[in-house]
């Protein structure tokens, strides 16, 4: 349930010492024995004493959804989230973290309409306040079953804005619609306008929304062809910047590389308050074949610079096996490319003095079946989630350093509930924090790399093969420039930890 959020600046000093993993104090929470609890997300709003979660309860006859106040680790107060369904009418609330704010997002859908609105929340009492404030409110067309069109929203750096991108229902063969509206921290609506991209509906896909502190949108789409002008040995698709101000349509560009293939791509603004996209490109369509860097000027909108480097051979065979990397050598002696697979572009982090870190994983989900003598056929879905792919651009968009953290995962049927990786950001070091497994027990594990590229591994606690701790990287939260919370599960109970970075 987590918002499009700002993705924390990488601050950089001028001059680095040696890479080393900043030390961690580990300050954890009473055992809690429930084992029908789940913390699906945490935040916070600026105080580093506190912090907020929503805990779902899947009991038998109690499922309910909670947004719960911890101070000093200690549960304070709790607020039931509402939760409906009555005479063809669904109702939920989602919550966001907004400038120092709490907001209950209350969600409407029936047959005919569907609405959003805003109402805020007392973070000491947890009591809802106010007036509720309209997001929107869109008639569906063709009842029920109509999809209303793509949704997302962004806040800004400052978190004094808030946008959210509502696509309109509509026939299939009429033009994308979308109504871009942008809310200040209170939630009072600042402007709204109706805007018509020049793609047919159904073939747009919005890959990410940014908004700057001044107010200007930014939405980066993909936009592919019809089935009946595809080509398989042709791209079928074009990646556009659309930039949209309260009177509409402002600026539209086309990013492209040449003749390559954009396979993942996200926008951001760095510290001089141009716009960057980053991301991966590939020769024929379907590998990671190398990293892109685009610097658009943020008055016109113009590309100022752009970069494009492949992987070099010794990345790419980084960490593989001995059988793997022979095979993959054997395959570029031949003159044919070899590149990555499978890999999810995850964070796109800015420095301040330009440039950024891109980071990516390796993510494979696949299904097998297998039949027992009695005909019987389990159908399984695994999980990999390996590893951690992490490339530093400079101010003039050059690669100064790429590295492969190892990490292997593999587990099934669950979603990979344990699975991927957390990231915290503190002075000029990443810190990447994950599950680890051996044939004993399980490690929680902390990956470090800093500005020079130096990594450096440790545990984060040590672990009790009997207890088996294992945290939920989709459940934590950086709460400071130097304290996060995380929430980890053992065999019978679940515990929250606050760790901060000396």
């Amino acid at each position: 349930m987590k918002q499009i959020t700002l993705i924390a600046i990488l601050i950089l000093s001028g001059l680095f010492a040696k890479a080393q993993v900043g030390k961690m104090k580990v300050s954890w929470s009473e055992n809690m024995k429930s084992r029908k609890m789940l913390i699906t997300d945490m935040m916070s709003i600026g105080n580093p004493d506190e912090f907020f979660a929503i805990n779902y309860s899947f009991k038998s006859f109690n499922k309910n959804t909670f947004l719960e106040r911890y101070e000093n680790l200690n549960l304070s107060n709790q607020l039931v989230l509402a939760e409906s369904y009555d005479q063809g009418v669904r109702s939920s609330q989602n919550i966001l973290a907004l400038n120092k704010n709490l907001y209950a997002l209350n969600l409407r859908r029936s047959k005919i309409d569907v609405s959003l609105k805003a109402q805020r929340i007392n973070s000491e009492s947890l009591t809802i306040e106010g007036e509720e404030k309209s997001i929107y409110n869109i008639k569906l067309i063709k009842g029920y079953k109509q999809s209303i069109g793509e949704y997302k929203n962004a806040k800004s750096q400052d978190e004094q804005k808030v946008t959210y991108v509502i696509g309109h229902p509509g026939d299939l063969d009429s033009k994308e619609i979308m109504t871009i509206k942008v809310f200040d921290h209170f939630f009072d609506e600042q402007w709204k306008t109706r805007i018509t991209f020049p793609f047919e509906k159904g073939l747009t896909k919005i890959q990410s929304v940014n908004i700057s502190n001044s107010g200007i949108v930014y939405i980066l789409t993909t936009v592919y062809k019809s089935r009946k002008e595809r080509n398989r040995r042709e791209r079928n698709f074009e990646n556009y910047m659309i930039v949209v101000d309260s009177s509409g349509i402002i600026a539209e560009h086309k990013l492209a590389l040449q003749d390559k293939f954009i396979r993942e791509l996200k926008l951001n603004v760095d510290g001089q308050g141009d716009l960057i996209c980053g991301g991966f490109y590939s020769e024929e369509g379907y590998r990671s074949d190398g990293v892109f860097y685009m610097k658009l000027d943020a008055n016109d909108f113009r590309i100022k610079h752009q970069s494009m480097k492949p992987f070099d051979l010794d990345f790419i065979v980084q960490g593989l096996s001995d059988r793997a990397k022979a095979k993959t050598l054997k395959k570029s002696k031949k003159g044919k490319n070899v590149g990555l697979t499978h890999v999810n572009f995850r964070d796109f982090i800015p420095k301040k003095n330009g440039g950024a870190v891109l980071v990516g994983e390796y993510i494979h989900i696949y299904t097998t079946n297998t039949t027992n003598a009695s005909g019987y056929t389990t159908t399984t879905t695994h999980y990999h989630y390996d590893d951690i792919y992490a490339i530093s651009i400079s101010p003039d968009g050059n690669i100064e350093w790429a590295k492969k953290i190892p990490k292997t995962q593999h587990s099934s049927n669950d979603g990979g509930f344990y699975s991927s990786f957390f990231t915290v950001i503190h002075k000029d070091v990443i810190n990447f924090i994950y599950n680890t497994y051996d044939s004993k027990q399980n490690h929680l594990k902390v990956s470090s790399i800093n500005s020079l590229g130096e990594v450096k591994h440790e545990n984060l606690v040590s672990n009790n093969r009997r207890e088996n701790l294992r945290i939920r990287p989709k459940s934590s939260e950086q709460i400071s420039d130097n304290t996060f919370v995380i929430f980890a599960t053992s065999r019978k109970s679940y515990r929250i930890a606050k760790v901060t970075v000396e």
